[in-house]
């Protein structure tokens, strides 16, 4: 019963939850330097990936 205990993902402590957040979220950084039409195809990509996050997708 102890070796339930010891398990490798209860020594490492739990995931951050909010990673996936930040690496779609990262995805906007240099927005400023593209051209405002290739905007739209950067936010549907972090929209995309933000939403396969949330749904556990990802």
């Amino acid at each position: 019963m102890d070796e339930f205990y010891e398990t490798e993902e209860l020594s490492s402590g739990p995931a951050d939850p909010d990673a996936g957040v930040r690496s779609a979220l990262g995805a906007l950084d240099g927005l400023d330097d593209l051209p405002p039409a290739e905007h739209v195809a950067r936010f549907e990509a972090v929209h995309d990936a933000l939403r396969a996050h949330l749904s556990g997708d990802a």
